[in-house]
């Protein structure tokens, strides 16, 4: 199977409102001196899990989206970017062959704090839909 994430990780990071507000985004963990005081702003993917159809070569794939912020309403500024870069948008090949039919905003699961640094963060699940093989063009 072909795990997408760097493929979104990249659309997100390329999103022009998103780099307007920050070009961190990170797969699976922040990266050292994301979370410095004063906090920044930064996004991290990480991927839930997947669902593979029975009769067809596409996967559902969830993955959670935590948006860092200065404050609450600064993560949620940034998870706002994020979430409108990548709601219903497909479909799109990347140049690794990635196929992407579709992804969603699928569920906003609100605002907390990072337990290890008391940084504001706001979150929620991306749902895609993609091939579990390399497309060519």
């Amino acid at each position: 199977m072909i795990d997408p994430l760097g493929k979104l990780l990249t659309e997100i990071r390329d999103d022009p409102a998103v780099a307007a507000l920050t070009t961190r985004v990170r797969g699976g963990e922040p990266a050292p001196g994301d979370s410095a005081v004063p906090f920044g702003r930064f996004v991290v993917l990480v991927r839930l899990g997947t669902q593979r159809a029975k009769r067809a070569p596409v996967q559902e794939v969830r993955i959670v989206v935590r948006c860092y912020g200065s404050t609450y309403g600064d993560a949620a500024a940034l998870y706002g970017a994020v979430s409108d870069a990548i709601h219903n948008v497909g479909p799109r090949i990347g140049a690794t062959g990635v196929l992407i039919h579709r992804s969603f905003d699928d569920i906003g699961m609100g605002a907390d704090h990072d337990p290890d640094t008391g940084q504001p963060h706001e979150d929620g699940v991306i749902s895609l839909f993609a091939a579990t093989q390399v497309v060519t063009a």
